[in-house]
This record gives structure tokens, sequence and C-alpha cells, in this order.
């Protein structure tokens, strides 16, 4: 191998150790589908449960639900929810690290702290704005408002795992947009949301993924690609030459050692950074803080530089918007004006639904503004060796 294969080997290992270390890649597609499925068991249950005027009712947006069975139906949609909940998270952790000890990976890792962290923070708000709706009676909120959050948990911490999860996400805000114009059928969008939506998903992820391919390329039934080739002399021909071939190669070509695995290992472990809260981060196993230190660092990549920076100053837009958005539903709520919808919902959901873009912007500025500092560094140690 010349020395440009060998450094080129050496760059694709290092992008390999930064994928794997960066993006969360255990995660199951059949915990998807069975997701979906106790989804739809959840929604039928509630639609045979409220299947009378109730189900009319407490989906007519016209205020506040009052009437005299608010408590059952509540208190049944908060022990429905919460079944599907437990379930569907109970499957999905058994399935995911069986899949992880399978491919040999660790499962509890610095990506998967990150994809839980980025999905709690608007599961959280998300839950507790559902709550609040529950309490002062607005059922026909919720189930738009769960899908609407979940739909932006998927899209912030799609950039730790496969891109598919961001497209999902997508299509869950889309879902969750259209069942508050059309709050009679919220239920059966929360089910074609949680449910359905889950279900192709996890099957597109289980055969695009996790399906085990038959060795030597063959098809199911027994059949190769090439079904239609002759074969007892003719099969052995090909092997022979194959044989032949591959030795030729082999006698030409120095197959790398490790040493070029540990050399790209130690390489990434030097020079790398990962950041944390705030302006510390972590290089070499030793943590570092200030902006002074970090300006420090991305001196070696002044596109990494002018990215980071113009990710903060996302950051600040988005943390604005939000405090103003806060302030107004506090202003709302104690103004006494809470059966206004139009100003309680917008002030509350909107404001917090465009904060949140900007703060996933700003998080995915940072993110790609790393891995070009990182990129960098890696090329400008490559050249100077």
């Amino acid at each position: 191998m010349s020395p440009n294969q060998d450094s080129l080997h050496t760059l694709n290992e290092i992008r390999n150790l930064m994928e794997r270390s960066s993006k969360f890649l255990s995660l199951s597609g059949l915990s998807g589908v069975f997701a979906g499925i106790f989804a739809l068991i959840g929604a039928g249950a509630a639609y045979i449960r409220f299947k009378t005027d109730w189900l009319v009712d407490i989906l007519v947006p016209l205020g506040s639900y009052q009437g005299e069975s608010r408590q059952d139906v509540i208190g049944f949609l908060l022990v429905d929810g919460i079944c599907v909940l437990v379930s569907s998270l109970a499957i999905g952790i058994l399935l995911t690290v069986r899949r992880g000890r399978k491919k040999g990976l660790t499962v509890w890792n610095g990506s998967s702290k990150r994809l839980l962290v980025a999905m709690l923070i608007p599961l959280v708000t998300g839950g507790v704005f559902a709550l609040a709706m529950l309490h002062y009676g607005f059922i026909w909120l919720v189930f738009p408002v769960t899908l609407l959050f979940y739909g932006l948990a998927l899209v912030n911490a799609s950039r730790f795992t496969y891109p598919e999860v961001f497209y999902m996400g997508i299509s869950e805000i889309g879902i969750g947009c259209v069942a508050l114009f059309l709050t009679g059928y919220s239920l059966i969008f929360w089910a074609i949301g949680f449910g359905l939506l889950h279900i192709v998903y996890g099957l597109t992820m289980y055969n695009r993924y996790e399906r085990e391919k038959l060795p030597g390329g063959q098809l199911p039934g027994g059949q190769h690609p090439g079904g239609n080739m002759p074969g007892g002399k003719s099969g052995l021909a090909v092997v022979t030459l194959l044989l032949i071939a591959g030795s030729v190669c082999q006698a030409q070509v120095r197959i790398p050692s490790d040493s070029t695995v540990a050399k790209a290992r130690k390489w990434y472990d030097k020079e790398t950074i990962y950041l944390r809260n705030g302006n510390s981060f972590v290089k070499n196993n030793v943590l570092y803080t200030g902006q002074k230190a970090l300006r420090n660092e991305f001196m070696v990549s002044p596109e990494g530089l002018g990215l980071y920076l113009k990710s903060r100053n996302t950051r600040s837009i988005g943390l604005v918007i939000s405090l103003a958005g806060s302030a107004g539903s506090i202003v709302s709520l104690l103004s006494g004006k809470r059966d206004n919808l139009k100003t309680f919902f917008w002030v509350s959901v909107g404001t917090g639904l465009v904060g949140s873009a900007f703060t996933m912007a700003a998080n995915n500025q940072r993110d790609q503004a790393v891995w070009l500092r990182n990129r960098d560094a890696m090329l400008f140690l490559e050249a100077n060796q």
C-alpha cells in the first residue's frame, strides 16, 4: 500500500471513529414497531371507552371541558397514556440493549447520554404543558400538543442517531399541526402519528439496518443474484479463476497492520474536542473551561470558529424568544384571561415552538462547527507528520 493510500485509510478510520463516538447507532427498528402497536391499542381503548357523546364534547374547541365526567376522562387518559409509554419504553430498552450487545457496542455511552438529554428537554416541556391542559380541561389540545413536542424531541435528537429520525420528527410535527385545526379527529391523528407512523418507521429501519443478509449475497429461497448462471464445471472454473486472482492480488498488495488503527485512535483521542455545557470542553481526557481556551482550539479551523460564533448568536435569539413567551404566559395567567384561548395558546405554544426551532438550529450549527474543527485538526496533524 502506498503512503497516500495509507493516509487515506487512516483518515477513513478516523471518520468512522468520529461517527461512532458522536452518534447512537444501537436503536432498534422493532422497538418502533412495538411502540406503534401499543399506541394503536391505547387509542383503540380510548375510543371504545368514550364512544359516546363525550368523545365529541371533549374534542370540541369551545374552551375547557366542564362535563360531569371530566375527572373520569382525565383519569382514564392519564392511565392509558402511562401504560402506552411504559410498555413502549420497556420493549424499546430491551430491544436496543439486545441489538447493542449483538453489534458489540456499548449502549450507555456519551452518545446515548446526549441523545437522551436532547429528547428529554422537549418531552418534559411538552409533558408539563399537556398536564396543564388536562388540568384546565382543554382536553382537545392534549393530542396535538403531544404530537408537536414529540416531533420536536425527535428533530432535536436526530443529530445523535440515524438521519431517518429527523424526517419522522418532521412528520409528527406536521400531523400535530393538522390536528390543531381538525380537533374532532384529534384521536385519529394521534393514532396515525404515534401508531402507524411508528410502525412504518420501525419496519423501514429494520429492513435498512438490521435485517440480516444471507451469506455470499444469496437471495431468499437459495437463489443467487446470477441465478441463470450455468452450474457444474462453469461454476468451478469461475471459483478457480477468483482464487488465482486473489492470490496474485495478495502477493502484490500489502495488507495494513493494526498499527494504522492504533495511530488513528491515538490521534483522535489527543487532538479532538468534545463540548460540554457553556464554554467548557474535553480534550485528551482533560476538562478545559473559558471562552479564551475554546477560541484557541478553534484557531486551527476558521470556518469552524465562524460557525460556532454563529451558533451562539442563534442560541441567544432562541433564549430571548423563549423568555418572552414565558413572560407572556405568566402575564396571561395573572390577568385572569386563561379562557382567552387565542392569547394563551399562541403566546405559550407559538413562542415555545419558535424558541425550540432556534435552539435546535443552534445545536446543529455547534455540532457542525466542532466537526469542522476536529476534521481540520486531524488534517493539520496529518500534514505535519
